[in-house]
């Protein structure tokens, strides 16, 4: 069991929920709230946010990926697991992940169509999930990865718990979605920041290694400021439109609720800085230092959006 625990990266999974805890959030501003499908959309994003790391591990063991990177700490790689558990695990969490995605659309859409498109977006993000490692044309090695993360991250995930719960889509939620997708993308630009000498040696073309070390390290500051400032304007802004609020106490308020968020942020791209500064991280220890900013960078999302929905509720909802 604790070789399956490790493989799921539990560490991931509060960014899956983030996006969808944001779409909530921004659905109780305008009294919309569901508690069940705020459920329903957590359980099946950390479903898919699993998926995608078993997938992740079992691509990347079969391409050699992690034998190169001396990734010892890999499921596959270790030995813990074996190819053909990994193959069924892959299997049946897809299929758990699908179960739950039909369960919320059949019970919480209006209509066929919706019914339809939000469908496709849930094959689509299995697919996803998926085809980061896995497959001749696997997005994850040919830079495409940042791309796929912002779109179901942040629209897919912020536009679509909104618009199960409200029924409509309007420009502040976009504002939402394109903040969340860029915070989502920076997350993944640390893992790969890391990894670029291993992934250089295995023929892993991500974003960062394309870049280099000060372009992506200048991407990296873009993606977390530009995002913030995204989700904050998403609250300063009036539903149906980008015209700024009248009452701009609520969202001064909010700034101050935020400001142990931005030190966390400040401080999270000074430590990156000082990371990219040093030589390329080759073992599980070196490695060390930039796991635990991807995993402060995540818990420091999810407190963003948990204050987020907290000033709706006690000043606006």
């Amino acid at each position: 069991m604790k070789s399956w625990i490790q493989a799921f990266r539990l560490k991931t999974l509060p960014l899956a929920v983030s996006g969808i805890a944001l779409g909530a959030a921004l659905a109780g501003m305008h009294g919309k709230f569901s508690s069940i499908v705020f459920l329903l959309a957590s359980l099946t994003a950390v479903s898919l946010q699993i998926l995608s790391n078993l997938a992740n591990d079992y691509g990347d063991f079969m391409k050699g990926t992690d034998k190169a990177a001396n990734r010892t700490d890999r499921a596959l790689t270790s030995g813990s697991i074996a190819p053909q558990q990994m193959k069924t695990a892959l299997m049946v969490n897809g299929l758990v992940a699908l179960v739950l995605g039909l369960l919320l659309l059949y019970i919480y859409l209006p209509n066929l169509q919706s019914f339809g498109i939000f469908l496709a977006l849930g094959i689509l993000g299995i697919l996803a999930a998926l085809g980061y490692t896995l497959g001749k044309r696997a997005f994850g090695y040919s830079g495409l990865g940042d791309v796929v993360v912002f779109i179901f991250f942040g629209p897919v995930a912020v536009c679509g718990t909104f618009y199960l719960m409200a029924g409509i889509l309007m420009p502040q939620i976009w504002l939402a979605a394109m903040g969340m997708g860029l915070l989502s993308a920076a997350v993944l630009n640390v893992n790969n920041m890391r990894d670029t000498e291993t992934d250089n040696l295995s023929g892993k073309l991500t974003l960062a290694l394309r870049m280099g070390k000060r372009l992506s390290l200048m991407y990296h500051k873009a993606l977390v400021l530009l995002g913030f400032i995204f989700v904050f304007a998403s609250f300063l802004s009036e539903g149906g439109s980008l015209q700024i609020r009248p009452n701009l106490t609520e969202p001064m308020l909010l700034l101050l609720v935020y400001a142990p968020v931005i030190l966390l942020l400040t401080r999270h791209t000074n430590r990156v800085s000082e990371l990219n500064n040093q030589i390329a991280p080759t073992t599980p220890e070196a490695r060390a230092p930039w796991n635990a900013e991807l995993k402060n960078l995540s818990l420091t999302i999810l407190l963003l959006v948990t204050m987020y929905a907290l000033t709706v509720w006690l000043f606006v909802g």
